[in-house]
């Protein structure tokens, strides 16, 4: 009984050393499965950072971008009204086959004289000032927005806040501040 014993026991610690060196094969299988997937989930996480860093980025230029296009949009508004002002500011409009022209009045300059600049149109018709306030009407008595007419040979209002040209880019988005952007109403002689 004791040699039973005996082969029993080296029998048993031969099964166990084929076991443990079997468990520590299936350990060390799973160890290497376990990095491999440690390392794609680390490549994986940096992709995905990368990704969504990337796309941050494509939203934050996207709205640069829009707030550039509403800007430019705010100011040919301004500037198709102004051009609208200075139909309305000259009696015969302009005669010929051709185009009259608004341009920004510069600061200390008569628009008699501004126009004379130009190439073309060097004959001043009107000057005016002009503001329109955001957003939709909501009754019929609502200012949307003022005018003012005025001769080619005055220097009118100086204030350089009513002077496009030397304004910041973005002024004409600042609701709190009335600015009166001035313009000279050109045509040809």
């Amino acid at each position: 009984m004791f040699k039973f014993a005996v082969l029993f026991c080296l029998v048993g610690l031969s099964l166990s050393s084929k076991k443990i060196k079997a468990l520590k094969a299936d350990l060390a299988a799973m160890k290497a499965d376990y990095d491999k997937v440690v390392e794609d989930t680390n490549g994986s996480m940096e992709e995905l950072e990368t990704a969504i860093a990337d796309l941050v980025k494509a939203v934050n230029d996207m709205k640069a971008e829009q707030a550039q296009r509403d800007i430019n949009n705010q100011w040919q508004a301004l500037h198709m009204a102004a051009a609208a002002a200075c139909r309305g500011s000259t009696p015969q409009g302009g005669k010929g086959p051709w185009s009259n022209s608004v341009i920004p009045k510069e600061n200390g300059v008569k628009c008699i004289d501004q126009c004379k600049r130009n190439a073309d149109r060097t004959v001043c018709k009107a000057e005016v000032s002009l503001t329109g306030y955001p957003g939709k009407a909501t009754s019929y008595t609502q200012k949307v927005g003022h005018f003012y007419n005025y001769e080619c040979d005055g220097g009118w209002n100086t204030d350089i806040n009513h002077n496009e040209v030397a304004a910041d880019e973005a002024a004409i988005t600042k609701s709190d501040v009335t600015a009166y952007y001035r313009f000279c109403c050109c045509a040809k002689p």
